[in-house]
């Protein structure tokens, strides 16, 4: 049976179910919208990239009316084509994707208008009876998105006969609000205000689309739908549309967007041949997924993890292309270091250095989550909105758990990608950005020879680093150095983990190694200030780092990833630049 397409990125149910694209069956979530929702007006929030677009669009093809004679076409063979609501095919649906308004704070509200305006215009092509003229839809007669959504919703309303209702879908209600949030706070406050008489454009969009739910009174508008990343808009929506419901947390809707375990299985057997994949396994590739793409938890009761879907799925196009296992670097998340510095900059600097340390020592960060985020009452976010927007973002994620054992809910990393980001985000803060390529292939080889990475440690530090650095170094600063040239050396063979959890505790570095006789390595990493150098410094050091040492490697999670690979243990102590005692346990 020839194999699926691997489609990333495309938001249309119909472009690929016609395209024979991959597409995992979350249509059973229609039923549960309905009927186990317990809400009209549920709000989604997801992290970028898990598929919440095509979600919307699942939806927007059930529903509508115009898409009736293609129902066969997008929906044979899922569960609803066989368990369809009286609901099916029964609405006028208005479909905005707001992801295309700029976050440019000068040009926010025309681009907001012109979005809105987009979709009105797809509408009255479906629909020209109940949409705009052109006459209507001439953007210079309107100052905001609202006066045309009203004149829209006048004339819907108006046309409309009786049992004619419209569904409202929202995708990336958020998306330009979180963009300017970290880049102007004082333009987000005003987009997001909601003090009466200063109410910003969001809230006042969304206290036009209550006024016509039919919920609320005989408005035209039946049903909504409405995705985003974060709550951190939410206040504003809320606050002119108390109608809506967050449905994000429920266990029942935990795994709508993003692949379970069995999923990404079904996937892989759909669109991978694996013959023409010499050397590698189904097995191989579930594992490199569920340390780099899996993690993810949205309810502390959930019993499963979820896999980022988009990047699951960019992983196996590159493979198929190539041919072979693609560099982890190479697949995008369309994130980076400075965002996350931006993030932070928004709750103040003892906060930050908490979040920061709790992030970097794998330590759970124990806290009830806001409701609300409402940056316009205050200049900076305390700790639990701090930790909300990273948990909203992917940054962080619920540890099931952890947090079912404390009866709190706890937040972690989800896994490697996010991992590296945040390593990446610390090396910036400390003004620190690594050389690639650097030759450890001594190490790599079966002599095992680490002697040229503390060389360029040493060279690293003395070079890259301003005295003010130097002078606040610390042994955490000395794993970001460590660990970013084993990632970055030349050919790649090598792969360093920080702060790896060994089932006895969390050793400095863990180094794997790719090379069939190759030695795994576990660094212990000791650090001294020049001002504080003396033998007895050292000596106790070395003590610690022994003792850590001996404790690790009876870990059993250490020996399961060690395997067959002779493990060699290292005692490494730093005074200023200089490697002061380098010692095999």
């Amino acid at each position: 049976m020839a194999k699926k397409k691997i489609i990333v990125g495309m938001r249309s149910l119909t472009e690929i179910r016609e395209s024979n694209g991959i597409y995992v069956d979350k249509t059973r979530f229609i039923d549960y919208l309905e009927n186990s929702a317990g809400t009209k007006v549920p709000v989604f929030l997801r992290p970028r990239r898990f598929g919440k677009s095509l979600t919307a669009s699942m939806l927007h093809n059930y529903y509508d009316i115009s898409k009736k004679n293609k129902f066969e076409k997008n929906f044979k063979g899922t569960w609803i084509y066989d368990h369809r609501t009286p609901l099916a095919s029964s609405y006028y649906v208005i479909h905005f994707d707001f992801s295309d308004v700029s976050s440019d704070s000068k040009d926010v509200n025309y681009t907001f208008l012109t979005s809105v305006g987009s979709s009105i215009i797809s509408f009255t092509n479906f629909y020209p009876d109940k949409g705009l003229t052109e006459e209507q839809l001439d953007y210079s007669l309107y100052n905001s998105a609202t006066d045309l959504m009203q004149v829209f919703l006048d004339n819907f309303s108006k046309n409309a006969k009786e049992g004619e209702y419209l569904y409202v879908i929202i995708d990336e209600y958020d998306h330009f609000a979180n963009e300017i949030l970290t880049r102007d706070k004082e333009a987000f406050k005003d987009i997001t205000s909601t003090a009466e008489g200063h109410e910003g454009l969001i809230k006042r969009f969304y206290a036009l689309l209550k006024k016509y739910y039919r919920g609320e009174s005989s408005g035209a508008i039946d049903r909504f739908f409405i995705t985003g990343v974060s709550s951190v808009s939410l206040d504003s929506v809320t606050s002119g549309f108390n109608i809506a419901t967050n449905i994000s947390y429920e266990l029942d809707f935990g795994s709508m967007i993003g692949f379970t375990h069995g999923e990404l299985s079904e996937v892989i057997d759909e669109s991978v041949d694996f013959s023409l994949l010499a050397g590698i396994t189904k097995e191989q590739i579930i594992n490199i997924m569920e340390e780099n793409f899996d993690g993810y938890s949205f309810n502390r009761y959930s019993n499963e993890k979820l896999f980022n879907s988009n990047l699951c799925l960019d992983y196996l196009r590159k493979m198929l292309s190539i041919k072979t296992l693609p560099d982890l670097n190479e697949i995008s998340l369309n994130d980076d270091a400075g965002k996350l510095r931006g993030m932070l900059n928004l709750c103040e600097n003892n906060v930050r250095e908490e979040i920061v340390q709790a992030m970097f020592n794998k330590e759970p960060i124990d806290l009830k989550l806001p409701d609300k985020m409402n940056l316009n009452s205050t200049n900076y976010f305390d700790k639990a909105q701090m930790v909300s927007l990273l948990y909203h973002l992917g940054y962080l994620t619920i540890d099931t758990e952890t947090s079912q054992k404390k009866g709190i809910t706890s937040f972690v990393i989800p896994n490697r990608v996010y991992e590296n980001l945040f390593l990446d985000y610390c090396r910036m803060s400390m003004g620190y950005s690594a050389d690639a390529y650097k030759d450890l292939s001594p190490m790599f080889e079966e002599s095992a020879d680490i002697t040229p990475l503390f060389q360029i440690i040493t060279e690293q530090i003395e070079t890259k680093l301003n005295p003010q650095s130097l002078g606040k170094f610390t042994e955490m600063a000395l794993q970001l150095i460590c660990d970013s040239i084993i990632n970055n050396s030349i050919y790649r063979k090598l792969s360093s983990y920080t702060e790896f959890y060994t089932g006895k505790g969390f050793a400095d570095i863990f180094v794997k190694n790719t090379h069939p006789n190759g030695h795994y390595f576990l660094l212990e990493l000791k650090y001294l200030h020049k001002k504080d150098d003396c033998k007895s410094a050292v000596d106790a050091k070395l003590a610690e780092a022994k003792e850590e040492i001996e404790r690790y490697r009876d870990g059993a999670v250490l020996k399961e990833k060690v395997g067959s690979h002779p493990l060699d243990c290292y005692a490494i102590v730093f005074v200023g630049s200089e490697c002061r005692l380098c010692q095999k346990i």
